[in-house]
């Protein structure tokens, strides 16, 4: 039973009084007797009524005494704490609360204690709101500035790695004399790491500007085929030099899809090249791609065998193609053998339409 029905019963009796009033001021005139059962009624009735409004009343007390922090319940009388316990307690989370001594505190009840204690709580809450959000935009502004400083930091890379590729390149191709054999293969292995370094940093730049919202998305309807085939085309040529079998399914009448080509594109690419690094040599590739639900089309990749490295830590290029393709709506899940890429359908769109 809530409180507000506890109190309205206790309201009850005055009614009842007032109906007993009236009733004995009708039949209390001279020479006339009020009925029995009229009286039994009313001694019943005074009598639950008295038996409620008691229990209500000290129901109501003993909710208050303990909101107030009082021992009103028997079973929590020995774990209340002191009122000078309290008060302290109270003091030091800021509250103010009024001094016993004081002539105004010695007239408080407990629902005055109660209403400082709320306020008190209240201004509480709003200090560690205001709190909250300023860290939250101390962490924004340093996460800005982290951004900014990566940025610069990924672009002086990336001009200092142009700036070796071209000395190197023309070291390989020799126009100042012939090189030895061990001579190439350092410095075909020096091109190799700083064309690594370079991309790796393009990549790193690409997040950033994902981050940052500086990444714009052309989302437009194109063909399932056309869009995998250069990502295939590439994977291809990669999978030969793995001693890896590629093997694309791809169908006909699923419906085209809603991305931005050169960036799926891209993402798809570095899904596939991570799937052929993953895939034990001599092994097989399989992209299955058809239609998915009615609102996306199924792209999986499944590696036969795989590698226990297919469930490391992301690289970098799967990080990317991950954000990429999320961006445009795509998800993708990765159990270690198999990659299904879903991407959203133009028949969806319709629908929705």
């Amino acid at each position: 039973m809530k409180v507000g029905q506890r109190l309205f019963l206790a309201v009850a009796p005055a009614v009842l009084g007032l109906l007993l009033v009236a009733a004995l001021a009708y039949w209390g005139r001279y020479a006339q007797t009020a009925p029995e059962l009229v009286v039994v009624l009313a001694a019943a009735a005074a009598v639950t009524s008295l038996i409620v409004s008691w229990r209500n009343t000290r129901y109501v007390v003993h909710r208050v005494e303990r909101l107030a922090g009082g021992t009103g319940w028997r079973e929590t009388r020995d774990k209340a704490p002191t009122p000078n316990a309290r008060r302290d307690a109270l003091r030091d989370l800021g509250i103010r609360v009024p001094d016993p001594h004081d002539g105004h505190a010695a007239r408080s009840d407990e629902l005055d204690d109660i209403e400082a204690t709320v306020e008190g709580l209240k201004s509480e809450v709003t200090r560690a709101r205001d709190e909250a959000l300023k860290e939250k935009s101390d962490a924004l502004e340093r996460a800005r500035d982290i951004e900014g400083l990566l940025q610069a930091v990924t672009m002086r890379f990336a001009a200092r790695t142009q700036d070796a590729q071209l000395p190197l390149h023309i070291l390989l191709s020799s126009p100042f004399g012939a090189l030895n054999e061990n001579q190439e293969e350092m410095l075909g292995a020096a091109m190799s790491a700083v064309d690594s370094i370079n991309t790796e940093v393009r990549e790193l730049q690409k997040l950033l500007q994902l981050d940052r919202g500086e990444l714009t998305f052309v989302t437009q309807p194109i063909n399932l085929a056309e869009l995998l085939r250069p990502a295939l085309t590439i994977a291809a040529a990669r999978a030969e030099s793995a001693q890896i079998q590629l093997r694309p399914v791809i169908s006909d009448t699923a419906p085209r899809v809603l991305v931005d080509a050169v960036h799926a594109q891209e993402a798809i690419t570095s899904i596939l090249t991570d799937a052929i690094t993953h895939t034990d040599k001599g092994g097989d590739l399989v992209v299955d791609a058809g239609e998915g639900d009615r609102s996306h089309v199924r792209v999986s990749i499944t590696r036969r065998p795989a590698t226990a490295a297919s469930l490391a830590a992301l690289p970098l290029e799967m990080r990317l193609a991950e954000r990429l393709l999320g961006a445009q709506g795509c998800t993708i899940t990765n159990d270690g053998s198999v990659t299904v890429i879903e991407l959203p359908s133009e028949s969806a769109s319709h629908v929705e339409r």
